[in-house]
């Protein structure tokens, strides 16, 4: 039974408050801290969201805090929910406050690039923490996607131990004991830091809930002040603008690059990731306000929505698409897959539908583009060989976990019938040893 719940501190990832829980709670077991915050034992604590909370943990939350509160201040959604549409916006939010689900069907997540693999920090913000409250805690604006720079100190970000994606294991662990003393770096790049403030600021400005302007046509206001864009407004440079892009942020020592393909979907109204759309506006000389509080006419945005009828009357180059487009694909069928991707870890299987939405295609235009095929065609896989991969991968989760189970408990996080456990063996035994399998078909048994 939860007794008492610590104060959570500025700019602290719910997770981060969590794992204080358990310690200052003085519970024996990640599991018994994991079962009086969440409804079912397969259930593990988000890095970045809530997570799927009891009704007696929810209750007294918001005895403490609203959830509104904690969202907004205390989980990534203003990273993820940032530019996306008014209606899909608000959805997000109500499944984050009302019901569990996988955030992936609601916010755009991208897979995770190197130096965004493990949850970072700054050692002076750690050192600061520790005078102030007598410990270290996870800041979320640390885990902002593409920066390496504490904004606050203009040093660089450490990466500890702890994985930013879900753990399969059922651990909490606090920032207390896995950040080190290390000393400061300090970044002396001036664009370096001021790039790392923007993302900062942009983060941080309050979120529209009344007004639905397209972010294409905020950059597209940003753009016509540029020469990236015709006088006639008919025609963008996507091309010339993704290679000065990259040209720029690459002589600043940026890891994570927006591809001309991100870009494009971004200018077009069907892309709204939030690193992709600050690195844009930044390099475009977007200010803050008209990025997040734009004032845009109805005639401005009409126009830019005009201007997308050009790019189904240009002709297609399909090799620099199938070129450009290739690593992104591998990237995401791979995080898929494998479960990288997913806020649970658990393998899906890479659909063709699944591919020609993340790549904006339409039917049979794959067809044209030889290595994004190829790459499909290597992930793809008929649904009993993914059931058996997620039977798999629910057994050795279950098995972490240290605790008695049953077929069940698979059946629930894997979600496999058990009529249709006879078509996985074949392929069980493809990607598991024997002990395993026998010891899950004793399960069933």
């Amino acid at each position: 039974m939860i007794v008492y719940f610590p104060v959570i501190y500025p700019d602290e990832l719910v997770y981060s408050w969590f794992c204080r829980y358990y310690v200052h709670s003085g519970c024996f077991s990640h599991r018994i801290a994991m079962q009086e915050l969440f409804c079912k034992r397969s259930d593990n604590a988000s890095k970045e969201f809530i997570g799927n909370l009891n009704p007696e943990a929810k209750k007294q939350i918001e005895q403490i805090y609203s959830l509104d509160k904690l969202i907004f201040n205390h989980t990534m959604y203003p990273q993820y929910a940032r530019f996306i549409p008014l209606e899909q916006k608000k959805k997000a939010l109500y499944h984050l406050k009302h019901d569990f689900c996988d955030i992936h069907y609601l916010l755009p997540i991208l897979p995770r690039n190197e130096g965004e693999r493990y949850l970072r920090y700054c050692p002076l913000c750690a050192k600061e923490d520790r005078e102030t409250y007598g410990e270290a805690y996870w800041h979320r604006k640390h885990q902002i996607r593409s920066i390496c720079t504490c904004a606050k100190h203009k040093c660089k970000l450490i990466e500890s131990d702890v994985p930013a994606k879900n753990e399969q294991s059922f651990t909490f662990c606090p920032a207390e004991n896995h950040i080190c003393q290390n000393e400061a770096v300090f970044e002396d790049n001036i664009l370096m830091n001021q790039y790392a403030a923007y993302f900062n600021l942009v983060f941080d400005a309050m979120m529209d809930f009344e007004n639905n302007i397209p972010i294409s046509s905020i950059l597209y206001d940003g753009m016509s002040r540029t020469k990236y864009l015709k006088p006639s407004g008919r025609s963008r440079h996507t091309k010339m603008l993704a290679e000065d892009m990259n040209k720029f942020y690459s002589k600043m020592g940026i890891c994570s690059l927006a591809s001309i393909y991100q870009i494009q979907r971004t200018l077009l109204g069907s892309g709204f990731d939030f690193f992709v759309t600050c690195q844009t506006a930044f390099f475009l000389g977007i200010k803050l306000e008209e990025l997040t509080l734009p004032s845009l006419t109805a005639e401005k945005i009409k126009q830019e929505q005009n201007s997308h009828y050009m790019k189904d009357s240009v002709p297609v180059d399909w090799d620099l698409l199938d070129t450009e487009n290739a690593p992104v694909l591998e990237k995401i069928a791979e995080g898929i897959y494998s479960g990288t991707a997913n806020e649970n870890g658990k393998p899906e299987r890479v659909s063709e539908r699944l591919v020609y939405r993340e790549l904006g295609l339409l039917g049979q235009q794959l067809q044209n583009m030889p290595k994004c095929k190829a790459i499909f065609e290597r992930y793809t896989e008929p649904y009993p060989e993914n059931w058996a991969r997620k039977i798999i991968w629910a057994y050795k989760r279950l098995k972490e976990s240290g605790e008695d189970f049953c077929w069940t408990d698979i059946r629930k996080i894997s979600g496999v019938k058990k009529k249709n456990f006879e078509s996985t063996i074949p392929y069980l035994m493809k990607h598991t040893d024997k002990d395993t399998i026998d010891q899950i078909i004793a399960l069933i048994e």
